[in-house]
C-alpha cells in the first residue's frame, strides 16, 4: 500500500509541478503531431502529464484517485508505473499512426481509461461480479463517447476538446497490458 501512495503521490505532484509552469511545459512536453514527426518522441508519453487548465488538472487527478481507490486491492500489489507508461505510449502512437488530425493533445485521462480498463479486467479474470459491472460501464461510455462525442459541459470545464478517442486507446492499452503480465506471469 505505501508503495501504491508513494507512485500516486509522485504523478501528482509532477502534474503539479508542470501546471505551475504553463504554458511553457505543454510548448514542450504536450503531444503536438508536427513535433513528434520531427523526432521529440517524448512528447508521446510527457503529454500526460499536462493540463490545459486547473480544472482539467482537478478532474484528472480525482479521477485517479477514485479509479486507484475502486482497484486498491489490485494496485497495492503492483506497480502503477510501467501501466501508466505503457498506456501514455500506447495512447501517443495511436494518435500519431491512427489519428493524424489530431496536431496538439494533454491529459491524463486516455490513461485514467487504461488503469480502468486494466483493473476490470483483473476483476473479471478473477470473476468478481464488481468487475462485470464496471466493465460493462466503461464499454457503455466508450460506445457513447465514440458515437456523440463528450460532454458540451466537460468540454467548457476544461476549455479544450474532449479527444474521446485518446479514452478508447486507454481501454485498450489497459487490456492489453493485462494480456502482457498474464502472459508473462505464467
Amino acid at each position: 500500500m505505501r508503495s501504491l501512495i508513494i507512485e500516486t503521490s509522485l504523478i501528482i505532484l509532477l502534474t503539479l509541478i508542470l501546471y505551475l509552469f504553463e504554458p511553457e511545459a505543454s510548448e514542450l512536453l504536450a503531444y503536438y503531431h508536427n513535433g513528434i514527426a520531427e523526432g521529440e518522441i517524448w512528447r508521446l508519453i510527457s503529454a500526460t502529464f499536462c493540463h490545459t487548465n486547473f480544472n482539467h488538472l482537478v478532474l484528472n487527478i480525482v479521477g485517479l484517485v477514485i479509479t486507484l481507490a475502486l482497484f486498491v486491492d489490485l494496485f497495492k500489489t503492483i506497480k502503477i508505473f510501467p501501466i501508466i507508461i505503457f498506456c501514455s505510449l500506447f495512447i501517443g502512437l495511436c494518435l500519431f499512426f491512427f489519428d493524424t488530425e489530431v496536431i496538439w493533445y494533454v491529459g491524463l485521462s486516455g490513461v485514467l481509461h487504461g488503469l480502468f480498463s486494466y483493473g476490470v479486467v483483473t476483476d473479471i479474470a478473477k470473476k468478481d461480479p464488481w468487475g462485470y459491472l464496471l466493465g460493462a460501464g466503461l464499454v457503455i461510455k466508450i460506445i457513447y463517447e465514440q458515437m456523440f462525442g463528450a460532454s458540451q459541459s466537460t468540454i467548457n470545464l476544461i476549455a479544450a476538446e474532449v479527444l474521446v478517442n485518446a479514452h478508447l486507446y486507454g481501454a485498450i492499452a489497459g487490456f492489453i497490458f493485462f494480456a502482457y503480465k498474464k502472459k508473462i506471469d505464467k
